[in-house]
This record gives C-alpha cells, structure tokens and sequence, in this order.
C-alpha cells in the first residue's frame, strides 16, 4: 500500500492544514457532506491499490495531473472528484478535492493550485 502523500500550498506554507483538508473541510462547509465520504472513500482505495485505483484518471489538458473520480454519475457523490499527482517514489500526492454538477468544469483555482505545488516539489520547495 503506498502511502498518500499531501503539503501545504507553497505560498502559505504557515497554513494550519495540508490543502487536501481544507478543500474537504470547504466542502462541508457548504453542504456537501455526501462528496466529502465520497472523496474520502476514494483516497482510501488509491492507498490500498495504488496505481490499480478504479478511480484514478489522467487529467485529459494536464501532463502529469490526475483525478480519483467516481463511477457513480450525478447527485453529490457522483460530483465529487480529488486531485492529485504521483510522486517519482510511487506515493500518489493529494492537492485538492471539490464537487462538481454535472458537466461542469474543473474548478480552474484548483487546478492551478496542483500545477503550483507540482512545480514546488520538483523545484525541492515542497517535501511532502
């Protein structure tokens, strides 16, 4: 089982959380508790299997960006999605989580956040 790994956003290191957490605890929040136990459920099968997940997607416009995604459609757990990277030691590195309505897009913000943190840990900044 590998390890998941997670960081904090390289500008705000000081940050109480890791950002995987506080975009779950934004997520309920708002209401979305169902998505939050969906994206939980999620992480838990990529520890256990790993690259073998059967949530685990290539983000199609991002080289090296991946999504734990469900196969339910529709309702909050269907919306639910987590992102992520893999690490060069295997270790799958948790960056984000949100819901999505149906054939919305990926929260940009997001996105841009596990770019951020990509290049921060290729660069040594990050050590997660």
């Amino acid at each position: 089982m590998p390890a998941l790994a997670y960081t904090r956003h390289p500008r705000r290191l000081a940050a109480r959380h890791p950002r995987i957490i506080e975009t779950l605890l934004d997520l309920n929040r708002e209401g979305h508790g169902e998505a939050v136990a969906e994206c939980i459920r999620m992480c838990r099968d990529l520890w256990v299997n790993g690259h073998e997940s059967r949530y685990a997607k290539p983000l199609r416009h991002l080289p090296g960006a991946w999504e734990l995604k469900p196969t339910t459609r529709g309702g909050l757990r269907g919306g639910a999605r987590v992102y992520f990277l893999w690490l060069g030691d295997g270790r799958p590195l948790l960056t984000g989580a949100e819901y999505k309505e149906p054939g919305a897009e990926a929260d940009e913000d997001l996105l841009d956040e596990l770019v951020d943190i990509a290049e921060a840990v290729k660069k040594g900044v990050l050590k997660p």
